[in-house]
């Protein structure tokens, strides 16, 4: 007998963006999507809904109503990446995991027929998925069946419920006829007549619900109750792309294992032959007649220039060194990426295009040889604390792929000195009343007079580090010309000098 657990998680895309950014844990999210002025509202949270905000609203009425929320654009696919990571997670309960249909899944289906034994019972099984996604932080709804349909509306109705095999009419009777995922029409058709329980459908002549309602009521209501399979895809772990070479005579010379790696990686770009996918890091591994030796090759960009990652093998290959012959190898595929699409210009020419690439291909060849840790780039990081704002990253990290995710707005860039103090320094200042703006300063036994200021602007954060932060900033100019950005800390009450304006 057929028995399927759906696990729904509630505002998923809401829930996905506070699991990967904790520091928006304690925020009100509000999320939009659309195209210039039809930028309409997505997703809420609770408070939002109380406060009057509502799904296809304009983003400017939504700003207007909840100020002081976090809106952040959504991303369907990001959504959908990790729900479909959250499926192979979820394999220790079932090896058949998959996503519900829809452009925006937020429930994961799983065939755990035969399954549930290995947990005494099926309620014992349910209470420990439920505590497993507990655990990780997730809210989540779970419903146990005989079939899709019935797990699918239960979980939305009832949380943490079994179905005893073959009870599903009775659990399904009192629950609303919109969970029995039917179109907007068809629902609309139901309630003009007053049928709002999957029971008042079934009271009525099954031979009349086609003609009357069309033939989705019908067959929804036969995948509910189980009288009609439905299948879904189950997400599977995919195969690493990988190529084996093996000799009998162990082989020292290095021109000829660049020559082979030449080889092997033109092969696994022919494998690799979906359009707009290149290779984006690899890993090779040389089994010597002692110990094995590693080689990594991360790019900053995917790319199916084989000649290119030819050169990248040969520098890797220049710095290892081991002992005896190789008498195996292997390359493997560990991340494919998408091609970066270019538009060019017909009348115009491609320097600005051909730079990028050259400046790409250095710092390729820069990480290959001298390591990924020893080429580095800045970062902008969305923090309210100055000092934690930037941090050096590897070009080569997977996560420097969306170094675009966050981008200093102008006016807060504008605010921002570009040289900053390691450590800020203790000053001196003079203000006409306590905690006042400053009308003169003294650092490093120098005194320095106002001629204006602008501020204060403030900040508090740190809820989620070992200490809280608290500071008021002004950006003060100095009699000479000068402009400095100087702080006073709220909890302690000193003054620090932070930073130059050059």
């Amino acid at each position: 007998m057929l028995r399927v657990l759906c696990v729904w998680f509630p505002n998923w895309s809401i829930q996905r963006l506070r699991s990967e950014r904790p520091e928006l844990k304690r925020s009100e999210l509000v999320l939009f999507n659309g195209q210039s002025q039809r930028l309409l509202i997505t997703a809420f949270g609770l408070k939002a809904r109380r406060m009057g905000i509502r799904m296809g609203q304009t983003l400017a009425e939504a700003k207007a109503l909840l100020p002081r929320a976090v809106f952040v654009p959504d991303d369907i696919e990001a959504d959908r990446n990790a729900l479909r990571q959250l499926a192979l997670d979820s394999q220790r309960f079932s090896p058949l995991v998959g996503l519900e249909e829809g452009p925006s899944p937020e429930s994961l289906l799983s065939d755990v027929t035969g399954c549930t034994h290995l947990w005494g019972d099926e309620e014992q099984f349910l209470h420990a998925v439920r505590d497993y996604w507990i655990g990780r932080g997730y809210d989540s709804r779970l419903a146990l069946a005989g079939s899709l349909g019935a797990a699918w509306a239960l979980a939305r109705a009832i949380n943490a419920v079994v179905v005893p095999e073959g009870d599903e009419t009775a659990a399904l009777s009192s629950l609303p006829v919109a969970l029995l995922r039917l179109p907007t029409n068809t629902l609309q058709r139901l309630e003009a007549l007053g049928l709002r329980t999957i029971l008042d459908v079934l009271r009525l002549p099954r031979e009349t619900l086609a003609s009357r309602f069309g033939a989705i009521l019908p067959q929804r209501l036969d995948q509910a109750l189980g009288k009609c399979p439905e299948i879904f895809e189950f997400e599977r772990l995919r195969e690493p792309l990988s190529v084996v070479r093996e000799w009998e005579v162990p082989v020292d010379d290095r021109l000829a294992l660049a020559f082979l790696c030449r080889e092997m990686i033109g092969t696994l770009l022919s494998i690799a032959d979906h359009p707009g996918t290149g290779l984006q890091e690899l890993e090779g591994e040389l089994r010597t007649e002692s110990a094995p030796v590693i080689l990594a090759i991360r790019l900053v960009e995917p790319t199916r220039n084989g000649a290119h990652l030819a050169q990248l093998v040969e520098l890797q290959l220049e710095r290892q060194k081991w002992s005896g012959g190789i008498i195996a190898m292997r390359w493997t595929v560990v991340r494919l990426g998408r091609l970066p699409q270019v538009q060019h210009n017909w009348f115009g020419d491609h320097v600005e295009t051909e730079t990028s690439q050259h400046i790409v291909a250095l710092i390729d060849r820069l990480s290959s040889r001298l390591g990924a840790k020893a080429v580095l780039r800045v970062e902008s990081l969305p923090d309210a604390q100055p000092e934690h704002m930037v941090q050096l990253r590897s070009w080569t990290d997977a996560e420097s792929a969306e170094r675009d995710r966050f981008a200093m707005s102008p006016e807060l860039s504008r605010g921002r000195p570009f040289r900053l103090l390691d450590i800020p320094q203790p000053i001196v200042v003079v203000s006409v009343v306590p905690d006042g703006p400053p009308i003169c300063m003294v650092w490093q036994r120098q005194d320095y007079r106002v001629s204006r200021f602008w501020g204060p602007e403030r900040i508090a954060t740190g809820w989620w580090r070992t200490s809280d932060v608290q500071r008021d900033y002004y950006r003060v100019e100095w009699e000479d010309g000068s402009h400095v950005w100087i702080f006073r800390d709220r909890r302690g009450g000193g003054w620090f000098l932070h930073g130059f304006f050059e």
